[in-house]
């Protein structure tokens, strides 16, 4: 069952409300908050929420691809820097202050949600990050044996523990970013 796009222009505002809060929401209690909570804070129904979410899982999915949309376009702004193992340091360092502060996104990430146009979206951001990767091997800064999945699987870790831990300092998020970037030096 796929999430359907609205095409009526107040269907179009009601559907971007509903994502907007869902996002607000999520961020702040994570993804077990209820969609009637959703509904609330976008200023609508249940009703309309499940008009272009058909679950709750594709309610999610929808707030984890706007996440992955963002960092995919920050990989791409900084894919041409002069220095990129500088920027895909900060691009990992950011991603991890922004991790951090939005339960949506690893809570999201690891909800098990298996559908297509999410499985597009990550794939699309990691082809962005490796872009990113090859240029800083190409200058010599990356271990030239460094794959995305070696970056997704140590930073996946990392990420698992310090929300199982409860860890709320950026702080804290940027010191292990930057860990494990420093994992991937030659």
């Amino acid at each position: 069952m796929e999430a359907t796009l609205p095409k009526r222009a107040d269907a179009v505002r009601n559907r971007e409300r509903v994502v907007a809060a869902a996002a607000a929401v999520f961020a702040e209690r994570g993804v077990d908050a209820s969609v009637p909570d959703v509904a609330a804070r976008a200023g609508v129904g249940k009703a309309t929420v499940y008009r272009s979410f058909p679950t709750k899982e594709h309610l999610i999915a929808a707030v984890v691809i706007e996440r992955l949309a963002d960092f995919e376009a920050r990989a791409t702004a900084l894919r041409d820097a002069p220095d990129a193992w500088a920027a895909f340091e900060q691009l990992v360092v950011e991603g991890a202050a922004r991790h951090c502060a939005d339960k949506a996104i690893s809570a999201g990430i690891s909800a098990g949600i298996d559908l297509p146009e999410l499985a597009a979206a990550r794939a699309s951001l990691w082809r962005a990050v490796e872009r990113l990767m090859e240029r800083a091997k190409a200058q010599g800064a990356m271990r030239r044996d460094v794959r995305p999945d070696d970056l997704r699987v140590l930073w996946g870790g990392v990420a698992r523990m310090l929300v199982a831990e409860g860890v709320r300092d950026p702080g804290e998020w940027r010191r292990y970013a930057a860990l494990v970037v420093g994992a991937l030096r030659p």
